[in-house]
């Protein structure tokens, strides 16, 4: 009987199908199967589908690399650890072909996309057994690879306003179970951002999405919804960004924001998260909680972020009375606080599709719009008694440089800055007014605004062009 690599697809007993609980946080994937015993039967190929979300744990992705790689791109936080390998190249705008983060995510993405692609095919060739969950289980597979593919094109291509046929990466959709096939040119832009758009296309078979274990770790109709928003916000296609925000229902902001980023990490705000466990969480200089605990690695620049400017250091606030902390001078953040590093990284929440909904209105000229979903992001944390901030009335340029405040805020130390800043082609400047200063301009290319695509790649693909 034919065996398998399986790249990271597992068989899970039907105790386990029955319901989330632990088990859907700690299985681990034996080595080797044949291909009859993972697709026998609907509950085997389901367990195979929830496999493909362990791919998103790996360091360099969820682990927590990711979401700090945005950080240390952004301007909000300062890197003082002046550690190789907790991401200082990335903070000073020095990564090069062989920068160890630059390698490891190359490869920690394409080995998701690869499970995913491979998941695809076996699903195909025993869609009979799957039953009438085939097209969700097949829904999934594409959420998980359209988020790979939304991060490695985040950091290795032109921003799209800039150029929408610029050299991005290469579109791996096959299954690749060895060493051969690896010649394959760039994609441009546009087709990495279509691709994407297809992979989401078929987001009507996920589920609708609650407040519960298996949906928040899960993809669901929201969570696909809020993905395929940023993607049209990245092209600049905000009448389409506004459908695809007003179709993430049934989710509500927290009515404590602290609650969000503590156990159980299930509230009506949180539409998906990545979900860890004490047997696979972030190893200590990749979880999130580690770079931010105590200020071990990033701070935030008092002098220059976000908290510098008028009515956002609001120590009424309670995104700063209970979401920073300041200890020898120095303020951190305390969003991520477990000590051994056991959380869930938040990725889509519907704070972020309120703020996105507020900076489509502005770019469609829809000010009261904006302002109502702006004020509704403010106005959880901050009493209006106590904001000394008034949005109404703002319009043009002084209510989007609010919005993009408000953004820089609210997702302080979830991985936003550093792409927001990309995303509208901005020069990004750190440390401003030092002799220290870092500053970066989509002119500056590659090994300084974006990545270049790494040597662990350039030595297997002859294609692989700047």
């Amino acid at each position: 009987m034919k065996k398998i690599a399986l790249y990271g697809l597992f068989i899970l007993s039907a105790g386990f199908l029955a319901g989330c609980g632990d088990d859907f946080l700690d299985k681990e994937p034996p080595l080797y199967f044949s291909e009859g015993e993972i697709f026998e039967n609907a509950e085997k190929i389901e367990g195979n589908v929830i496999s493909l979300y362990a791919a998103l744990k790996d360091n360099y992705l969820f682990g927590g690399r990711i979401v700090l790689i945005s950080d240390n791109i952004g301007d909000d936080v300062v890197n003082v650890s002046n550690n190789g390998v907790e991401l200082y190249s990335t903070y000073e705008t020095k990564v090069g072909l062989n920068t160890q983060e630059n390698n490891n995510f190359w490869q920690a993405a394409y080995l998701a996309v690869n499970k995913c692609n491979t998941f695809l095919k076996l699903a195909e060739e025993n869609r009979e057994k799957a039953g009438d969950k085939y097209d969700q289980f097949v829904a999934e597979a594409k959420f998980v690879r359209a988020i790979a593919y939304y991060y490695l094109h985040r950091l290795y291509t032109k921003p799209y306003v800039l150029d929408p046929n610029a050299p991005s990466v290469p579109l791996r959709l096959d299954a690749q179970s060895d060493i051969f096939n690896n010649d394959l040119v760039r994609a441009t832009s546009q087709q990495v951002i279509d691709q994407i758009l297809s992979d989401l296309s078929s987001s009507g078979a996920l589920p609708a999405g609650n407040a519960t274990e298996a949906t928040v770790a899960r993809a669901t109709r929201g969570a696909a919804e809020a993905l395929k928003m940023r993607v049209y916000m990245l092209t600049g296609d905000w009448q389409k960004a506004i459908e695809a925000g007003l179709s993430v229902t049934g989710y509500s902001l927290a009515a404590d924001v602290a609650t969000i980023y503590n156990p159980p990490f299930i509230t009506s705000e949180n539409i998906f998260s990545v979900a860890f466990s004490e047997t696979n969480r972030g190893a200590s200089q990749s979880a999130v909680a580690y770079y931010y605990l105590d200020g071990k690695s990033l701070v935030i620049d008092t002098a220059s972020s976000v908290v510098s400017i008028d009515g956002y250091s609001n120590p009424k606030d309670e995104r700063i009375a209970k979401l920073t902390t300041i200890n020898e001078g120095s303020e951190f953040l305390t969003k991520f606080t477990d000590y051994t590093y056991v959380e869930w990284v938040p990725v889509f929440r519907y704070a972020e599709v309120l703020l996105n909904l507020a900076e489509c209105y502005v770019n469609t000229g829809n000010a009261t719009a904006a302002v109502a979903a702006l004020k509704q992001v403010r106005g959880r944390a901050l009493r209006p008694e106590d904001d000394t901030l008034t949005l109404d009335g703002l319009t043009g340029d002084a209510l989007r440089q609010a919005v993009y405040n408000e953004r820089r805020l609210e997702l302080i130390g979830e991985g936003f800055r550093g792409f927001d800043l990309m995303r509208r082609a901005e020069t990004i400047v750190k440390r401003p007014g030092t002799v220290s200063q870092i500053r970066v301009s989509p002119d500056d290319g590659i090994n300084g605004y974006i990545w270049p695509i790494p040597n662990n790649e350039r030595s297997q693909n002859k294609l692989i062009a700047d």
